[in-house]
């Protein structure tokens, strides 16, 4: 399995929203300067995040983006899985028809375990843990870039 730039940055997306949104809705613009992505990008993937419950979003002069639902209960697990679909290593752990194999195979096994552990590594990490961790590796810095 590999993240790409959606998973990737969808992740920093909702970091910052988390980080940002104690003073109301979070404009992409601000976003974008930020984390360093193209606006159009970050329309393509907070749509995505939106569509998944992850994000709501405020119209008006005074609108943006929020997430949706304390960050201690969105975890990186929800957060992928919204962005990039199944966080699954092989096929066949899904769906068990696409390999006459499946049922007699050992390696799937060890696929299982991996994916198993590496779902449950990601479920054990919330938004709110990682805005802890970058707040402390900033201790002191206002996190409020409006102009």
């Amino acid at each position: 399995m590999k993240i790409s730039t959606k998973g990737r940055y969808g992740l920093r997306i909702l970091l910052d929203l988390a980080t940002h949104q104690d003073k109301g809705p979070v404009n992409l613009s601000d976003i974008s300067k930020r984390q360093d992505i193209s606006e159009k990008y970050l329309w393509q993937v907070i749509n995505l995040a939106k569509a998944s419950g992850l994000v709501t979003s405020t119209r008006g002069p005074k609108g943006g983006y929020s997430v949706a639902k304390p960050p201690d209960q969105i975890t990186i697990l929800d957060i992928i899985s919204a962005l990039e679909g199944p966080v699954t290593l092989v096929d066949c752990l899904d769906k068990s028809e696409l390999c006459n194999r499946s049922s007699a195979c050992v390696t799937r096994e060890v696929w299982a375990q991996i994916e198993d552990s590496l779902k449950k590594t990601m479920t054990g990490i919330t938004l709110q843990e990682l805005v802890e961790k970058q707040q402390a590796r900033e201790p002191g810095k206002s996190f409020n870039y409006m102009i």
